[in-house]
């Protein structure tokens, strides 16, 4: 009998020994699987919080007409990216360039400051995707701008799967040209831009409307060890590219990892998961190192059992004594009390590796476990909450779903997604997602107990709302931008139609802002439309919308005005005229103050198959017709403005082609002494239109000078005038030409040089040559002015103030400026003598000049009245069709060549 019992009790403790050993594997297994788990979400988790900073630059991106590199650069600057993202490189701005594009494309990053970009590696006639913006704007991210990403076969393969699909796509792991060649691999997102009319519905429709991409640089290296302190450290990872077929392509694998495990045992543990990410499958692989092990070793049961055979043959040798079955029992007891603490311990372990919070529950909601393995100043204690409601501990606005949500875990079983807010200890309000269970097998029915598991997810809901403010909101301003305002005119046009209600839009931009931006600088030009915005915020109706649509544009979207459009349209203008009136006074930045006052266009809704395009163009023209009246004015959409644009729009490009094909010419009007003898001329522009005939230039002269074409045109006239005065020299003739120079032409920087180069090119005498500005040029600038009309008399050239009387007169101005020659407008001329006032101001101007030993001359003398009253007035000069209407220049020249035959 005593050796039976011996080998029965060693029997027992080998059992123990063979049960303890494989315990602490299971419980070694167990624990590496839930860490696995937890580096696999945490991977997953923020691939998808960058997508979500890439869907925010595109929205950003749709709600603006134009973005330059500084409103990108406070776009992306908020997100704070090195903090917030670890491993993030940059974020970008990739456009779609076509070959035809490309120097338009190269030109305008020029002007717009970065004189050295370029568009690299050269790919002659080929598509390019040039880096445009990219932010943060680093030293290693600088070397990426201009880089065409199409030429990288990798890169080209994901942003063409992005267009076809629509969605975001990853690159295979690729070495970036401007990294160094020893680079770690690295990985690039992209998500597709479209414009606003593309159908994005189907491929075909997905591809034409493409316009470019965002995308998001980062090497798998730095955004592991951003995770670090989310890991287990113990764990090494190794994460390859598994999409296609072949070998693997490495993104990541911990440094020394396999002789971290120094001499790891044959039957190491490994595990892999594998994650579908932006059109490709990364696959993680993870294995536990030495350090891990060492956590589950567990000699304990190796003493137990060398304890246990001793204790054996004890017993074996005290049952030999007593012969009794109570030791027996006492051996056994404490076997399953051995078995009980391991399996407390492996549960202990389990939940220590649960991130989450988690609470046990009854039917009341009364909180009787409560058990967070990682309490920050931001957890609740647990003293806090045990024993008391659910429905207590939370906001009262999130208790009633808490409450729908242990209902419906108490009748199906379970319920997940519910999201609520808690107050932390450090005065911080969390976010978290709540899911709950039913504990299944309990005792009693009646009194059944649920497992509640609460996630934090308050980064994500930081996110979430970031990205909806950066993609329905300007960034300067916080107001609504185009995007939102779009959304909200459809639906208010929507509206409209049902109810009947007439709406209006008001298009509000400030007049002679730009003018205050470039003196003053840009950060006091944000200050001012920071000011504007709240003074405009505060003069709106309850349910009006105020949306800035970029640069110094803000519109007003007003509802409900009127059940007809004359009431409402009565209400319209009283807005605009609030709003109008409020734009005048001045503004206090710093310690000065600033005025810019506003031109506002209206419109109303809705209209017959309007949509919103259209009636945000309808206010725009009608704002350009408010500015057309003299600024600060307030102006209602009309269908003739429409045509007039559109007029204006086609006149604007036949111009640009006008001087090419030689549809402009010029005339010359006589100018005579006051004994009626010939001392010169001025060029007068003219435009024989070959489909609308002879254009005034009342009518094509304000279009050049707003579309640009007035540089071109003016040089073209000085080079004709010098032309015929090189002709005229040979002949004896010391007659002077008069020609128009408009404000942008003379503020050239290349001006003075240019005028230099045609006079020595052509051989015209300077000093016949005279140049004719209006008061307008003199406003702005007055002393850089002076300064180049000095250099131009230096030359020879003469200076004219035309239209004298009508602009900025002033005797300060007067003296100042190298002047040769005053013109008495046609206005002042015309009524004399018969008007005693115009006949007292044009008597003035001539005592005036004079005084200043100026030349003057009369324009539009029709009648020999008014040419008797001139010479009268000691007017050295005249000019009208009294002496001769304007007659082309060639016939001019060969009149006067005729004469001297």
């Amino acid at each position: 009998m005593p050796p039976l019992l011996a080998a029965v009790l060693l029997g027992i403790t080998f059992l123990y020994w063979q049960a303890g050993v494989r315990s602490a594997h299971e419980k070694r297994e167990r624990n590496f699987e839930v860490a696995a788990d937890q580096i696999a979400s945490n991977i997953k988790d923020r691939m998808a919080v960058y997508e979500m900073v890439l869907r925010g630059v595109k929205g950003y991106f749709e709600g603006s007409d134009q973005i330059n590199r500084e409103e990108f650069q406070t776009y992306v600057s908020a997100l704070r990216l090195p903090e917030t993202r670890p491993g993030l490189r940059g974020v970008a701005l990739v456009p779609l360039v076509s070959p035809s594009a490309l120097a338009t494309h190269l030109a305008d990053m020029h002007q717009r400051g970065m004189r050295n970009y370029a568009v690299w590696p050269p790919s002659e006639g080929n598509v390019a995707a040039p880096v445009m913006h990219i932010e943060p704007l680093n030293a290693l991210n600088r070397k990426l701008l201009g880089f065409d990403a199409l030429t990288v076969p990798a890169l080209r393969a994901a942003m063409e799967s992005a267009r076809a699909s629509g969605e975001l796509r990853i690159s295979e792991p690729v070495v970036l040209p401007a990294d160094a060649p020893d680079a770690h691999n690295g990985v690039v997102m992209y998500l597709p831009l479209y414009s606003p009319e593309a159908e994005t519905s189907t491929v075909p429709g997905r591809t034409a409307g493409l316009v470019g991409w965002v995308s998001a640089a980062f090497q798998m290296r730095q955004v592991v060890q951003g995770l670090a302190s989310e890991f287990d450290a113990d764990i090494d990872i190794h994460i390859a590219d598994a999409s296609l077929e072949g070998p693997r392509r490495d993104l990541y694998g911990t440094a020394g990892a396999p002789a971290a495990r120094d001499g790891a045992a044959a039957d190491e543990l490994t595990t892999e998961r594998q994650m579908e990410l932006g059109g490709r499958k990364w696959l993680v692989r993870m294995t536990p190192m030495s350090a891990f092990d060492l956590r589950f070793k567990d000699d304990g049961h190796h003493a137990v059992a060398a304890i246990g055979a001793v204790l054996s043959g004890l017993l074996a040798w005290f049952a030999w004594v007593l012969a009794t079955q109570r030791e027996r029992a006492a051996a056994l007891a404490r076997a399953a009390t051995a078995s009980l603490q391991i399996a407390r311990d492996e549960l202990e372990s389990t939940l220590n590796a649960v991130p989450d919070l988690l609470l046990e529950l009854d039917r009341d909601g009364r909180i009787h476990q409560y058990r967070f393995s990682r309490s920050t100043g931001q957890s609740p204690a647990a003293q806090t909450w045990v024993g008391r409601l659910l429905q207590d501990v939370v906001s009262p606005d999130a208790a009633a779903g808490c409450a729908a949500a242990l209902e419906a875990a108490d009748r199906n079983g379970y319920s997940v997604g519910h999201q609520y807010t808690l107050d932390a200890e450090d005065g911080s309000t969390r976010w978290f997602e709540l899911s709950i269970a039913r504990k299944e097998n309990t005792a009693l029915p009646s009194a059944a107990h649920f497992v509640a598991l609460a996630r934090d997810i308050t980064e994500r809901k930081i996110a979430e709302a970031q990205a909806r403010q950066l993609a329905y909101f300007d960034v300067l301003t916080s107001l609504p931008n185009r995007r939102m305002l779009m959304d909200r005119l459809d639906h208010a046009l929507a509206l409209a139609r049902q109810s009947g209600q007439v709406g209006a839009l008001l298009y509000v931009d400030l007049d002679n802002f730009k003018q205050i931006n470039d003196a003053l600088g840009h950060s006091l030009g944000d200050a001012l439309l920071v000011r504007v915005a709240a003074r405009l915020s505060g003069l709106l109706r309850p349910g009006d919308l105020l949306a800035r649509m970029g640069g110094d544009e803000f519109v007003v979207l007003g509802q409900n005005l009127g059940a007809d459009a004359e009431s409402a349209g009565r209400l319209a203008l009283m807005e605009a005229e609030r709003i109008r009136a409020a734009l005048e006074s001045p503004y206090a930045i710093g310690s000065r103050e600033y005025a810019s006052t506003g031109s506002i266009g209206i419109t109303l809704f809705p209209k017959h198959g309007e949509a919103a395009e259209d009636l945000l163009r309808e206010a725009d023209t009608a704002m350009y017709g408010a500015k057309g009246l003299g600024r600060n004015r307030v102006r209602f959409f009309e269908l003739a403005m429409q045509a007039e644009v559109q007029q204006r729009m086609a006149l604007e490009q036949d111009l640009g082609r006008a001087l090419a094909e030689g549809q402009l010419s010029l005339a010359v009007q006589s100018q005579v002494n006051s004994a009626g003898a010939l001392v010169g001329g001025e060029l007068l522009m003219r435009w024989m239109h070959p489909e609308r005939g002879n254009i005034t230039p009342a009518v094509f002269i304000p279009i050049a000078e707003s579309s640009g074409h007035i540089v071109r045109m003016g040089t073209w006239v000085i080079e004709q005038a010098c032309e015929a005065l090189a002709r005229m020299q040979p002949l004896g003739l010391s007659l002077s030409l008069s020609v128009n120079v408009s404000q942008l032409q003379f503020r050239q920087d290349d001006f003075v040089r240019s005028m230099q180069e045609v006079l020595e090119r052509t051989g015209a005498s300077a000093r016949l040559l005279v140049f004719e500005v209006t008061e307008s040029l003199l406003i702005e600038n007055l002393d850089e002015t002076i300064a180049r009309m000095t250099e131009l008399v230096a030359m020879g050239i003469r200076f004219s103030i035309d239209d004298f009387g009508t602009g900025y007169s002033s005797l300060a101005y007067l003296k100042r400026l190298p002047l040769y020659e005053l013109k008495i407008d046609k206005s002042f001329v015309q009524d004399t003598p018969e008007d005693a006032s115009d006949t007292a101001i044009v008597q003035s101007i001539i005592s005036v000049a004079s005084h200043l030993n100026l030349h003057v001359v009369a324009e539009g003398v029709e009648t020999a009245a008014q040419a008797d009253f001139l010479v009268a007035s000691h007017c050295p000069g005249m000019q009208g069709y009294l002496f001769g209407r304007p007659v082309p220049m060639q016939e001019w020249l060969a009149a006067l060549a005729a004469d001297q035959g």
